[in-house]
């Protein structure tokens, strides 16, 4: 259990560190509470456990997704919190991991790491649970070209520190509103395409130690989408180097569409399809016409790709 003093000092220092006008969190640096969230779950290494140190997303009742280098020990070693709850109070409703599903290509052999995204199974589903809506590439694809806002939540760092990882984590979710980044900076030249999505971040307003795993979410309509799970970033560690603006990575479901179909099917469900985006039509191909001959014999052919008929010849 947290010691209230440390954590009174640890808000103290804080309040020291941001000039800003964004009031200090105690998990996402610069974010607000995310006390009630139904989706934002922390992963727990004991049923009794006070803090968390990755997040990950309730997508559906027995469906937990996040970042595949959170997932290090035995999915059995692993219990998930109901969502957004204050881990402090083990009262609350834990549900032990009972199966992963982690794609062939996820890579630990580098940072960044290829293709961080990962499921657990738990063992019983969390009551009162709703399956989400999973972005499909081309929305992503689209709001990173556009730099549309998005929405971490997570648990995580408590304060800015020299260098990571942070050690105090805090036991309620935050989360902050940022933007996609079309532009994704050189440190993840070595991830593939198409695999992972790119948000900006700063140092106050940023993804700390902690946050791996946590959701990406896009609100759309008045209901939250689900874009992805974070996995790295190029300078913002909750650390003090990132003086502008940085960029972070999240791992993606819809670059894993398989894995998600076998999860679902797993606990005996179907998966969500990505949400439909609006279909843009193609302008009709433009006819070009043709004259043939044969002979004395002319014939007009009019076509997108016009050809002679046998034995016609083009004039």
């Amino acid at each position: 259990m947290f010691n209230q003093k440390l954590l009174t000092i640890v808000g103290a220092l804080v309040a020291l560190m941001v000039t800003t006008s964004v009031t200090p969190a105690n998990a996402i640096y610069g974010g607000t509470s995310a006390a009630g969230n139904p989706i934002v779950v922390g992963l727990l290494v004991s049923q009794n456990a006070t803090s968390a140190g990755c997040s990950g997303a309730l997508v559906a009742p027995r469906v937990v997704m996040t970042a595949s280098h959170c997932l290090t020990r035995p999915a059995e070693g692993i219990w998930i919190s109901a969502p957004g709850t204050d881990l402090r109070d083990i009262t609350t409703l834990r549900i032990q991991g009972d199966k992963y599903f982690i794609p062939t290509t996820f890579s630990m052999t580098s940072f960044p790491y290829q293709n961080d995204f990962g499921i657990i199974i738990l063992k019983s589903p969390f009551p009162n649970t709703q399956t989400l809506e999973i972005a499909s590439l081309v929305q992503v694809n689209t709001w990173m070209s556009e730099e549309s806002s998005v929405i971490h939540v997570g648990y995580g760092c408590t304060a800015l520190v020299e260098s990571p990882p942070c050690k105090v984590t805090s036991p309620t979710p935050n989360q902050l509103t940022t933007v996609f980044s079309k532009e994704v900076p050189n440190q993840f030249d070595s991830l593939v395409k198409g695999t992972f999505s790119a948000t900006k971040i700063s140092v106050d307003k940023t993804i700390c130690g902690g946050d791996s795993g946590s959701p990406v979410l896009k609100e759309v309509s008045g209901k939250m989408i689900y874009v992805g799970s974070q996995s790295s970033s190029n300078g913002a560690g909750c650390t003090k180097t990132c003086n502008i603006v940085c960029v972070a990575t999240q791992g993606l479901p819809s670059a894993n569409v398989e894995l998600v179909e076998s999860a679902f099917r797993y606990v005996g469900a179907v998966a969500p399809s990505p949400t439909p985006t609006i279909a843009t039509v193609a302008p009709a191909a433009k006819k070009t016409t043709i004259i043939c001959i044969k002979g004395r014999l002319t014939k007009k052919i009019s076509n997108v790709n016009p050809k002679c008929p046998a034995g016609y010849k083009k004039k």
